[in-house]
This record gives structure tokens, C-alpha cells and sequence, in this order.
């Protein structure tokens, strides 16, 4: 009696093509991170709409109990107590920009990038200086959402390893496609000249969205030497190809 296995069609030798199977596995990858952005934004909504919502309730609620209470101790105790909530809430807001920025679909690439470098500075002191475009880019979506994490990436590798003291973060567009050029001011870091893909090394951070940024036509061109700076050049399609 024939097992299952011997009806089984045979793989095709394209199944075997190294090519082919790395353009699978960046697709794969592409779309493992879609879902993955999907999922972040569920969760900040979540955040947002509910938990944002019941601590600014509650914040109300205890303005108004503070204003009943007559004793001095008791009254002081409900202003700490709205103080805690108010931090809670700002973590919470924090929290939801991190998970997916709500304000990049409302103010663009250039507001949200220039309100990630606030926290950038205020957490590490590193300026970041913003060159925007002479309008701003039209970008879909999916470009916006891509664009913004890879230069939240890029700003997170400079602070980490190039000891830099500021950031210049340059936007302009040119026909249909986003330039941004991201240089810092000290040391830079060693960044090996490769090329890009899945187990090169560096895990999902620039190498995963340089991957991402090749499947819709863009570039991350690497240009850093020790002790000359870093500069990294981003290229990207303004919307996705039909």
C-alpha cells in the first residue's frame, strides 16, 4: 500500500533556487512585520480610547473629591494621589506613541519625527535638528509608517553607538521619491558594508527594515567611518506601485 508520501508531487527544482527562496523569506518578513504594525496599532488604540480615558476620568473624579474634602491632610493626600494619576496618564500617552504613533497619520512624517527627537533629547540630551522638505511629503501610509521607523531606528543606533551630541535630520523630495539624510556630529560607528538581508547578523533593526525598504523600491545607503561621523542616506518611493 502507497504511503501518503509517495503521492506527494515532487518540489520543483525552483523550490531549490537560493534566489528564489531569499525573495520568499523577504517577503515573509515583510509581511510578518505589516502584521506586526497592524497588532501595535490595536494595542495603542486600546490604550488610548480605555485606559486613556478611565485615568483622565479618574484624574476629574479626584479634582472634585479634593474640592469636598475639608481636611488638610486628607486634601493633600487626594493632590498626590491626582498627581500619581497624571503621570500614569502621561506613560500611558508615551507608552501609545511608542507602540504606534497616532499623531504620524494626523501631522505627517516631519511632526512626528520632530516629536520623537523631543523625547530623544529630553531622555538623552542628544539634539536632533530637523531640515524639513520645502512642502510636505506626500506619502502614503504604508511609506509613512516605514519612513518613520526607519529613522526612529536610525536615531536610537546613533544614540547608542555613535557618541554623537546632535543629529541633523535632512527631508526633501525629488519627483517621486522621499530623500532622508541622517548625520551625526562626533565619533560615528562601525557599519560594515554588506549586503542587506535576513541573517546578516543584526537581527529586525536597520537590516530588517533595509529588507522592507527594498521590497518597495527604497535604499538605506550606509556611508560611517570612525571618527568621521555617520551618514545615512534613505530612498524611498512616495506610495506603494499598484
Amino acid at each position: 500500500m502507497p504511503t501518503p508520501f509517495q503521492n506527494a508531487p515532487l518540489p520543483k527544482s525552483s523550490d531549490h533556487d537560493p534566489e528564489l527562496c531569499l525573495r520568499r523569506l523577504r517577503t515573509l518578513t515583510y509581511e510578518i512585520s505589516v502584521a506586526e504594525e497592524r497588532e501595535r496599532e490595536r494595542i495603542a488604540a486600546g490604550l488610548h480610547d480605555e485606559l486613556g480615558q478611565l485615568l483622565a476620568s479618574a484624574n476629574i473624579a479626584l479634582g472634585q473629591l479634593g474640592e469636598l474634602v475639608q481636611d488638610e491632610t486628607a486634601r493633600s493626600r487626594v493632590q498626590d494621589l491626582r498627581k500619581m494619576v497624571a503621570k500614569a496618564a502621561r506613560a500611558t500617552r508615551s507608552t501609545t506613541f511608542e507602540l504606534s504613533p497616532r499623531v504620524l497619520h494626523r501631522m505627517g512624517l516631519e511632526s512626528s519625527i520632530e516629536r520623537w527627537s523631543a523625547r530623544i533629547e529630553r531622555l538623552h540630551g542628544m539634539r536632533v535638528h530637523i531640515v524639513k522638505a520645502s512642502e510636505p511629503l506626500p506619502l502614503c501610509d504604508e511609506m509613512l509608517a516605514l519612513l518613520f521607523r526607519v529613522v526612529r531606528e536610525l536615531l536610537l543606533n546613533v544614540q547608542k553607538h555613535a557618541q554623537a551630541t546632535a543629529v541633523t535630520v535632512s527631508l526633501r523630495r525629488t519627483g517621486q521619491q522621499a530623500l532622508i539624510l541622517v548625520e551625526d556630529d562626533v565619533v560615528g560607528f562601525e557599519f560594515h558594508q554588506r549586503s542587506v538581508g535576513l541573517g546578516s547578523g543584526s537581527g529586525f533593526g536597520l537590516d530588517s527594515l533595509s529588507v522592507q525598504l527594498e521590497l518597495v523600491g527604497g535604499t538605506l545607503v550606509p556611508d560611517s567611518n570612525p571618527g568621521k561621523g555617520t551618514r545615512m542616506l534613505v530612498e524611498a518611493p512616495l506610495s506603494l506601485s499598484p
